[in-house]
C-alpha cells in the first residue's frame, strides 16, 4: 500500500484500503485553510504491540456488500540504526492486488525512520529525516528515485493512523492539521490534512456494543472516518466513500 490511508495513500501505488482507492471522486478539496491547531505527536512509549485484522468490502448503494478480502496491521518492537522504536505492518490479502508495508518508527514519538512497500510488483523503500524523506521505486516500467521535504507531523501508512489515533487525546471538538504523504506516478507529495472528531456514536463490535469517537481524516479530495473506541481506544471500523461505493473496514473479532 503505497501511499497512506487507505486510505488515500494507497496511489496507493499511501492510507488508503486496496486497490479501489485508484477511484478517489474528484471535486474540490475538502480541507479548507483554517486555524486548526498543528498535529502534535503523541508519547510513541505507550503503543503496545499487538495485531488487528479487518474484513474489507466495497458498499454500494441498493446491492450486496462485495468482500475484498483482509486487512491485518501488526505492531512490533523494533529498533532501526540503534534507535529504539516500532515496527507497524501491515498487509492486504484476498484482494485483486496484494500488498504489503512495514513502517519503523521511534519509541519517542512515532516518527518515521524508514519505509518498504509493495502493491502487486511494485516495489517501494525510504528513509526519513526530521524534514525529509529519501527513497526509490521500483516497477516493471524500471527504477526512479525521488527525495522531497516532508512537514511535520506526517502521515505515512494507514497503520501508523491506527496507533496515532490510539494514543491522541480524542475528545469532542478535537482537531489537528497534519500532513499525509501520497506516493503516485512521479514524485510524492505531501497533502495538507485534518483530523477531527466529528462525533459520538455506539456501534457493535463483535457481540458487543461499544462507544466510540468517529473521526474524519480529510486530505485533498480524500475524506476517510475512522471508529475509535472511547475506553481501551483502538480502530474498530473505517469508512471512505469512492465513485465507486464506500470501502469499509470492519475489525475481526
Amino acid at each position: 500500500m503505497m501511499c497512506s490511508v487507505a486510505p488515500v495513500a494507497n496511489a496507493q501505488l499511501p492510507v488508503a484500503e486496496p486497490a479501489p482507492s485508484a477511484s478517489v471522486p474528484v471535486g474540490a478539496p475538502l480541507v479548507e485553510p483554517d486555524s486548526s491547531p498543528l498535529f502534535v505527536r503523541p508519547d510513541g512509549a505507550s503503543l503496545r504491540p499487538g495485531a488487528s485484522t479487518y474484513e474489507l468490502s466495497l458498499v454500494r448503494p441498493g446491492q450486496t456488500a462485495v468482500p475484498l478480502g483482509v486487512r491485518t496491521v501488526q505492531i512490533t518492537d523494533a529498533a532501526s540504526g540503534g534507535v529504539p522504536g516500532w515496527l507497524i505492518a501491515e498487509s492486504r490479502t484476498g484482494s485483486a492486488v496484494p500488498t504489503s508495508d512495514s513502517l519503523w518508527v521511534t519509541r519517542a514519538d512515532l516518527s518515521p525512520l524508514r519505509w518498504a512497500a509493495t502493491v502487486d510488483h511494485t516495489l517501494l523503500g525510504a528513509s526519513f529525516t526530521r524534514d525529509s524523506v529519501f527513497g526509490g521505486v521500483q516497477n516493471y516500467r524500471g527504477r526512479s528515485s525521488f527525495g522531497v521535504a516532508l512537514p511535520p507531523g506526517a502521515l505515512i501508512t494507514a497503520g501508523m493512523i491506527d496507533g496515532l489515533l490510539s494514543l491522541l487525546p480524542l475528545r469532542a471538538g478535537y482537531r489537528a492539521t497534519a500532513s499525509l504523504l501520497l506516493v503516485e506516478p512521479g514524485a510524492p507529495r505531501a497533502l495538507r490534512a485534518e483530523l477531527r472528531v466529528e462525533r459520538e456514536e455506539r456501534v457493535r463490535v463483535g457481540a458487543f456494543d461499544v462507544d466510540c469517537w468517529v473521526v474524519a481524516l480529510r486530505a485533498g479530495v480524500m475524506e476517510q472516518r475512522l471508529w475509535v473506541i472511547k475506553e481501551s481506544p483502538r480502530v474498530v471500523r473505517t469508512e471512505q466513500v469512492l465513485s465507486s461505493g464506500v470501502l469499509t473496514a470492519v475489525l475481526r473479532q
